[in-house]
């Protein structure tokens, strides 16, 4: 798969040498993208109805200054990047705690051409994305029930489903996708390029989802795995939660981009991206409610990129 490939026979070593190195992850700054930041989940408010249906209307409470956006990800093979007229996206992410303990993610990219390639949901050769989490911050053991991965793109895919948990080996771990556990759903705009092998003109593609968050994804599957309880690692001094991204830009002529959240040491040695879990009260409502950051340089820091 393209993204394991590291350039360089010295890069290949540090995959090999670190494949044991587990729950030592890198400093922020080699762990986070191209730029190093720390990255933030919001909570969801209370009063907040999330219908994952890749509208950002009921994201209204969203903290702008939070957004993540497409320069602060990296190449996972250091190829250079796309014009932003090329292709662009935003990242959204909020969690919610108490009896819900769940991610939510918004993410829209916008790119000038759409390459679909077939209709298999592993085609790393169009457009896709992968998405992970890594709550006990074990790093990437594959297949392992540490590791949680789940594949999304959008068309008439064999089989079906737009989103699907990565990992066959365990048949309980196909449930994860199951209303349960997750709630998604892929768009395409215009939905005439739902289906099109290539759509030359172009659109956008959102992802929306929420999804129970883990402590362990056990042989047997989530209906027998423990709850991550999310408020135990929330705050600005809390732990956090590790994740990661690749979004793969599948209609240049070669090479293809595949962009991830890792920052070059986290790739090389096979950790995810890490963020923050933001309380109400440590972010500003979208919606107009002052709150504790209003004053906060982050956004300075992320205009920048805009």
């Amino acid at each position: 798969m393209r993204k394991l490939i590291m350039t360089g026979v010295c890069s290949l070593a540090l995959v090999s040498l670190a494949s044991a190195q587990f729950n030592d992850p890198p400093a922020l700054e080699n762990r986070n993208g191209s730029q190093g930041f720390q990255w933030y989940m919001l909570e969801v408010p209370d009063d907040a109805d999330m219908v994952m249906d890749g509208s950002a209307a009921d994201w209204d409470w969203w903290d702008p200054e939070f957004t993540i956006v497409t320069e602060e990800f990296r190449d996972e093979a250091d190829r250079p990047s796309p014009a932003r007229d090329d292709m662009s996206f935003t990242l959204q992410m909020g969690w919610k705690g108490g009896d819900v303990n769940r991610w939510f993610v918004f993410l829209e990219i916008v790119d000038d051409t759409l390459h679909h390639h077939g209709t298999s949901i592993e085609r790393w050769e169009g457009e896709m994305i992968e998405f992970a989490l890594d709550p006990q911050d074990h790093g990437r053991e594959l297949p392992s029930g540490y590791n949680m991965e789940w594949l999304g793109a959008p068309g008439d895919l064999s089989p079906p489903a737009n989103i699907r948990y990565r990992y066959l080996e365990q048949e309980g771990w196909q449930q994860y996708t199951d209303p349960e556990y997750s709630d998604f759903s892929v768009t395409v705009d215009p939905p005439e390029a739902w289906a099109a092998e290539i759509w030359p003109t172009g659109g956008t593609t959102v992802y929306e989802w929420n999804y129970l968050v883990l402590w362990f994804l056990e042989d047997a599957g989530p209906s027998v795995s423990e709850v991550h309880q999310l408020d135990s690692v929330a705050g600005e001094e809390g732990a956090g939660l590790p994740f990661a991204f690749w979004i793969e830009d599948g209609d240049s002529e070669a090479p293809d981009n595949d962009f991830t959240s890792r920052g070059a040491e986290a790739s090389a040695r096979q950790y995810y991206s890490h963020a923050l879990l933001l309380r109400t009260g440590e972010f500003v409502d979208g919606r107009g409610s002052n709150t504790a950051v209003e004053g906060s340089t982050w956004g300075a820091i992320k205009n920048a990129y805009k």
